[in-house]
């Protein structure tokens, strides 16, 4: 009896085994009824067959007119600063702007661990100091320092979009970007010949609510601190406003306007922008996965304004990340994803424009070479 038993013994052990087995792999797996996938873990993977072109170097030399390296000695190793020189050698990129000067001693170590160290590879632009602006001399503080910092070296002058959107009075009001108070220093840039370069606003997701709506939810998820919805926030459309009202009335004043004005959901609010105000140029930095969502509109725009937009990228110097620019501006390819060229923004794929190359060599480098102090 028992030697008959044995084998469907043996049978029920292995199957009880696998069973344990396969659902201790379950339990680990944690699987779920796909009906209820949470939004941050879908991943979809496109099944698109498409032309691959990789442009390893660009059709001209190129200046990066919107990047952060970083400032000061203690980040600016020689070591750091040499493999930027590397990756920006084999990108075919000739010139960068670095836009973390900052001031006093900060932007003179700048200046020597990037710009001296390497003549014509980098541009280093300064920043202002928005402490104490409640005080009544604080715009006389700053024109001074400013000053100096030109006087150092500092090509430029960077504003981020925390002028708008985070400093405030100690009354509670935002420091607008058309304060008054910034008169003086948009003046200082205009008599110096040093353009500024500001990022004014977000993109337009940004600043509606974090609901079933919101196309950079996943984005935004990850990042909280960069949603400007709310009553503590000025809107959109008042930044622009502001912004627009600084341009008219500094027209000697050079104006570069970070991320395709920040605006390039928008393409023909740009456009009346640059029509209305001749001072104003744009960069497309961080915005071709934008741009690339629209290839026609985006190719049509980059045409009709080809003197009045740059290259740039907002991302540090990476090979890699620069051959995704190349590959938007120059190739037909379809349907790519663009998120190594900064990080992932939208759950989309984009197009290349393959822009004429009369255009390519203005907004590759002639364009920044009319309005950038200090290339050589």
């Amino acid at each position: 009896m028992s030697r008959h038993l044995s084998p469907v013994l043996s049978r029920l052990v292995w199957g009880i085994f696998w069973l344990a087995l396969r659902g201790s792999q379950a339990f680990a797996e944690d699987p779920k009824d796909i009906k209820e996938l949470k939004l941050r873990d879908w991943l979809p993977r496109s099944m698109m067959v498409t032309k691959t072109t990789i442009v390893e170097k660009p059709s001209y030399p190129v200046i990066d007119v919107h990047n952060h390296l970083g400032g000061g000695a203690k980040n600016l190793t020689s070591e750091r600063v040499k493999h930027y020189v590397e990756e920006l050698t084999a990108a075919g990129v000739k010139t960068v702007v670095d836009l973390d000067g900052g001031w006093g001693s900060r932007l003179k170590e700048t200046i020597q661990a990037l710009d001296e160290a390497y003549p014509g590879r980098f541009l280093t632009f300064a920043l202002i100091n928005f402490e104490g602006i409640d005080d009544e001399n604080w715009s006389q503080r700053e024109a001074k320092q400013l000053e100096e910092s030109f006087q150092a070296g500092a090509k430029g002058l960077k504003f981020h979009k925390t002028l708008g959107l985070r400093y405030s009075y100690k009354d509670g009001r935002p420091m607008q970007v058309d304060d008054p108070k910034l008169d003086p220093i948009w003046e200082l840039c205009a008599k110096h010949h040093r353009p500024v370069m500001i990022h004014t606003g977000d993109p337009a997701a940004f600043f509606t609510p974090l609901d079933q709506f919101n196309e950079r939810w996943h984005e935004l998820n990850a990042h909280p601190d960069w949603l400007f919805y709310g009553p503590r926030f000025q809107s959109r459309q008042k930044l622009f406003e502001q912004l627009n009202h600084v341009i008219a009335k500094h027209p000697k004043t050079t104006f570069i306007c970070a991320h395709f004005g920040n605006n390039a959901e928008d393409l023909a609010s740009v456009g009346k922008w640059l029509d209305s105000y001749p001072n104003m140029y744009i960069d497309i930095d961080a915005r071709i996965s934008e741009l690339g969502r629209q290839p026609y509109s985006a190719r049509r725009f980059i045409i009709k304004y080809q003197d009045r937009i740059m290259f740039g990228t907002d991302t540090t110097p990476d090979r890699e990340a620069y051959r995704i620019y190349y590959r938007f501006l120059e190739t037909d390819d379809e349907y790519f994803d663009c998120a190594k060229s900064h990080h992932l923004q939208g759950f989309w794929m984009i197009y290349g424009i393959f822009l004429p190359k009369e255009v390519l060599a203005k907004v590759y480098y002639q364009n920044a070479e009319k309005i950038l102090y200090g290339l050589k």
